[in-house]
């Protein structure tokens, strides 16, 4: 123990030190200062008086006018004290009462007191109590608790729970609350479950102004560091429709034992779509169909095995069709050279069982089953002429076994496709790929620590030969994916690459080099197609649609990408996609992109982000339908976090069309979110991505 004083008295026998006068006690990491104080050094047991401050081992303080102490053994008592509480994670909480008892490092008692998480004389909020019993890393118990927000009485909590922790811990959460015209007021209600260091879970009761309640159960788990997943299920009896909303997904991966690898997703839901009714997400509420698989990987250097089962419903109003992948087993050798003779090897082979519904009709079920072997191998030789030449050409085999036709005609004896017997397609292919020449230039910067670019133009040209095979087997074909729809092929493809590279250089002396431009252009010249016999109906159109494919980031602060396929005999835009992003500053940014397809969608999205000073800040978006004339969705927030960073509040307001079995409705739905940070959140958006853009 070392003590410091203006004047100090020693009295040897009865193991006592009197000192005043800037008096300060310190012992291992613990410091005790006051104007005047007497302390037994054997003991440790001491009494302070006047401007006493003291300061624990985690950098916790505490002031007071004086108090009663034992440094040895970290108790006490302080009357009229305030002072800082610090957690393990270095948050703050910031205590005043007319007494502080203290009866260890962690846990305190306290009368007539406050606590906050703000500074000030006069904190944003604070929690007034009668008495208190607080557990570092753990909760303050209360009663007789009054809610004040700038020292005015909000709300009187007559006992109360708060935790004072940054590790999980199981408890009520802070309810939600949102509104909507369709679900009315809705709160939701929430118990999280801290079951064990690798498991929890989080149990929901959602009341619905308008529809009921929502029931919901997620579990979360990582037993190891190679494994984790999670489950979550909902349901609703809905009293305005009288159906039963219910969703259950599920994700896992895991590594396998020989390092494979199992990853695995369930998604279901009712018939009744739940995703597009409840959910705020615009990608799921507009998707069309369920996906639940399951896949296990294995690579080796230049070898992998994929397994892969896959389930798929519709979502969509007016159709019911199921698709499955029961499974398929693909096994690919990357391409690799034969010894020293120069030429590469390369093949995929796959067995496959579809599961397909011949009749997608609401209520009509017509599932049957396809097996399929495909044995797909290659083999090239690329021929180096120079560093900026190359020349690959390629042959190959395809075999494709089919264990049966699933005609569209049907059979009138049993109102059903016909089913015939097994066929067998096999195609020889060949294609060759030249590359070159490429030409650069390179532009030195003008001013020292400028950045240098380079200037690449890459010209490709591809041949491609598919040999024909028998039509009759062409027509017994359903085409299902890539390996299906394969034609009779004979054509030229060439691109052209300009890439524009950017090359920075650090204080040091480092360099980085990165693409910050790319621009292609292609198409393809059907041979074939242009020996085919023309009419006046059917005129030969061997050219392709013209492609442009631009992606940019030349600045942090800017961004553009498109791309487009151009009709050439039509003379239209097949399709057109873009996207633009700029930040004018730190507090402005505008995102806007937009997906066409002629003749049939053309859709635009638009976010504008602006930051104020003062944690002020507004983001709003639109999703507009071109095609239909109509605005679909407009999501507008309002964020405010509290300069000192000790509560934060946000607002939504989501205004768009409801469009579910054919019932066409307007939602408006506002969301209220607001978070006392280091206690709690009542978070209305929790979960919602909603469609905002970021740069």
């Amino acid at each position: 123990m070392e003590i410091t004083a203006d004047y100090m008295e020693h009295l040897v026998k009865e193991n006592l030190v009197k000192a005043r006068g800037n008096v300060v006690v310190r012992y291992q990491n613990r410091t005790v200062r006051a104007d005047n104080m007497a302390i037994n050094t054997e003991t440790g047991q001491g009494h302070a008086q006047g401007n006493v401050v003291m300061k624990m081992e985690d950098g916790s303080t505490v002031e007071a006018v004086r108090g009663d102490f034992n440094i040895k053994t970290h108790r006490g008592i302080l009357l009229r004290s305030r002072g800082t509480l610090k957690g393990q994670q270095g948050q703050e909480y910031y205590v005043s009462g007319k007494t502080f008892r203290r009866f260890s490092d962690e846990h305190y008692q306290t009368e007539d007191a406050t606590l906050t998480t703000c500074t000030g004389v006069l904190p944003d909020w604070m929690i007034e109590v009668g008495k208190a019993d607080i557990l570092v890393e753990d909760r303050a118990l209360f009663t007789g608790g009054v809610f004040r927000i700038k020292g005015i009485p909000f709300i009187y909590i007559p006992v109360g729970y708060v935790p004072l922790i940054s590790e999980r811990k199981s408890g009520f959460l802070m309810p939600s609350v949102g509104t909507s015209n369709l679900d009315g007021l809705t709160i939701q209600n929430r118990y999280f479950w801290a079951i064990g260091r690798s498991y929890d879970a989080t149990i929901g009761a959602d009341y619905m102004e308008n529809r009921g309640l929502r029931s919901s159960l997620e579990f979360r788990y990582q037993p190891s560091e190679t494994t984790e997943g999670w489950w979550r299920g909902e349901h609703l009896k809905d009293d305005i429709s009288g159906r039963t909303f219910w969703k259950l997904d599920a994700r896992h991966q895991q590594v396998l034992p020989g390092d494979a690898r199992l990853l695995a997703r369930l998604d279901q839901t009712s018939a009744a779509n739940f995703n597009k009714t409840f959910k705020s997400q615009t990608e799921i509420r507009t998707r069309r169909s369920s996906d639940s698989f399951m896949s296990i990987f294995k690579g080796w250097e230049t070898n992998s095995l994929d397994i892969l089962g896959r389930y798929r419903e519709s979502e969509q109003a007016d159709r019911d069709d199921t698709f499955g992948i029961l499974p398929s087993i693909t096994w690919v050798t990357q391409s690799f050279q034969l010894g020293n003779s120069g030429f590469y090897f390369n093949q995929e082979t796959s067995a496959t069982q579809f599961l397909l519904d011949l009749d997608p009709t609401i209520g009509n079920d017509n599932e049957e089953t396809l097996q399929r072997f495909d044995f797909h191998p290659q083999v090239s030789y690329p021929i180096t002429f120079a560093p900026w030449l190359r020349l690959t050409p390629q042959v190959g085999f395809r075999e494709t076994y089919y264990n049966k036709e699933l005609s569209d005609d049907i059979n009138p004896a049993t109102n059903q496709p016909f089913i015939r017997p097994e066929f067998t397609r096999e195609v020889l292919e060949f294609s060759t790929f030249l590359e070159g020449p490429k030409f650069n230039r390179v532009f030195q910067p003008t001013e020292v620590g400028d950045p240098a670019y380079k200037h690449v133009i890459e010209p490709r040209v591809q041949y491609n030969y598919i040999s024909g095979f028998d039509r009759k087997d062409r027509e017994k074909i359903r085409i299902i994916d890539a390996v299906d729809d394969i034609r009779p092929t004979e054509a030229v493809t060439y691109f052209l690459t300009q890439r524009l590279l950017r090359k920075d250089m650090d204080d040091k002396g480092n360099s980085e080099v990165r693409q910050v431009a790319r621009f292609e252009i292609s198409q393809s010249y059907n041979i074939k197609e242009a020996r085919r016999f023309q009419t006046p109906l059917t005129p030969r159109r061997p050219f392709s649609d013209l492609r442009f494919d631009l992606d940019t980031r030349l600045t942090d602060y800017f961004m553009f990408n498109f791309d487009s396929e151009y009709n050439v005999y039509d003379g239209f835009v097949q399709r057109f996609n873009f996207d633009v992003g700029i930040r004018l500053s730190e507090w402005l940014m505008v995102v806007l992109e937009k997906r066409q397809v002629h003749n049939e969608s053309a859709m635009i999205l638009g976010t504008l982000d602006v930051t104020l000073p003062k944690g002020l800040n507004f983001k709003y978006s639109a999703r507009f339908d071109e095609f239909n004339d109509r605005v679909l969705e407009h999501n507008g927030r309002a964020t405010y976090s509290d300069p000192c960073k000790c509560w934060g509040l946000s607002f939504d307001f989501i205004r768009r069309r409801n469009i579910n079995l054919n019932v066409n409705q307007a939602e408006t739905k506002i969301l209220l979110s607001f978070e006392l940070r280091g206690l709690a959140d009542f978070d209305g958006t929790r979960g919602e991505t909603f469609i905002h853009r970021g740069f």
